[in-house]
């Protein structure tokens, strides 16, 4: 988040996957202080204070002037300027009104006003009209607040689809369950939907210190990139999530019981729908590829299977159901 337009040189720099622990720049830091903003918990609030992190935003990004970048959480505006001055245009999302003035004071121009290049969406991004954003998105760059990481990656990801590349800082357990290979510990209903549209490009660990106020739990800096999205998916995401969220109801059971306590179909359907698609009954939820899953929603949407109604209904804002089991 860049306060004066170009981001120097960080005055270190550590190799490889290594913590990213760099001088920050004080200019971060007394805009926070000046603006006299309390941060508040709970919309997930810890600001970016070191500015030479941007560079290593932008450098993953590998943005083009064409590009159209969407950031959640513009906060006190520093990753937004920075994203406005090398991309075609930038939507920018920020639920907390009391941050305008000092998003204007970041992203003003001389002459007034915001720039050209910029849209300000002062909204809840979940609630969002995704599909209608023009231009289309390209892009997602985004210190991302983390009580909505989860389930604003699980929507972006297939209401974006124009979105090639995602650089966003999260939580590092949500980003540990964002890239879980399957069989992990970790593997649940989250891997298995974005391993369906997204690949791993790089995780970098962050220092807490970075942030403002320190939060109590790690960070990671996250990129990913889009994959060759299966057909079914893109016609039908609700339903392939749908099928992976009904599997991954009882971890302990097999996916044809988790399947079977959700309704819709008998055991023995749910395994007949199984051994065409290739399936074990005997395996459980995280023993399944995303692929597998893909494939036994082609099977359960021939024998026209319902999913069932999200069991967390306080975080989807969309058909999906819920973003995790």
């Amino acid at each position: 988040m860049s306060a004066t337009g170009s981001t120097p040189e960080p005055r270190t720099a550590e190799s490889g996957r290594g913590l990213v622990r760099r001088t920050p720049r004080q200019v971060s830091v007394a805009r926070l202080a000046e603006s006299g903003h309390v941060p508040r918990r709970g919309l997930g609030q810890n600001f970016l204070i070191d500015d030479n992190i941007i560079r290593v935003i932008l450098a993953q990004l590998e943005g083009r002037p064409e590009d159209v970048v969407v950031e959640v959480g513009a906060g006190m505006g520093v990753l937004t300027r920075a994203l406005v001055a090398v991309a075609g245009h930038v939507h920018a999302f920020e639920i907390d009104p009391s941050l305008v003035d000092s998003l204007h004071v970041s992203l003003g121009q001389p002459e007034g006003g915001l720039p050209p290049n910029l849209t300000l969406h002062l909204t809840d991004v979940l609630a969002a009209d995704l599909e209608g954003l023009e231009p289309k998105p390209t892009l997602c760059a985004s210190n991302l607040p983390y009580s909505i990481a989860a389930p604003f990656l699980a929507e972006a990801v297939w209401r974006l689809p124009t979105v090639r590349r995602y650089v966003v800082m999260v939580q590092r357990e949500v980003a540990e369950r964002l890239v879980a290979p399957s069989g992990s510990k970790t593997y649940g209903s989250l891997s298995a939907w974005m391993r369906l549209h997204t690949t791993l490009r790089n995780a970098r660990p962050l220092s807490r210190t970075i942030f403002r106020p320190v939060p109590r739990v790690d960070s990671t800096l996250l990129t990913l990139e889009r994959t060759a999205v299966d057909p079914l998916v893109e016609c039908r995401p609700w339903f392939v999530r749908g099928v992976i969220d009904a599997a991954f109801g009882s971890r302990r059971k097999t996916w044809v019981n988790a399947m079977a306590a959700a309704g819709g179909l008998s055991k023995e359907a749910l395994t007949a729908a199984g051994a065409e698609a290739g399936l074990k009954p005997g395996l459980r939820a995280e023993q399944l590829e995303p692929k597998e899953y893909v494939a036994l929603a082609r099977e359960l949407l021939a024998r026209g299977w319902t999913p069932p109604m999200p069991r967390t209904p306080s975080v989807p804002r969309t058909p999906l159901g819920r973003p995790d089991s």
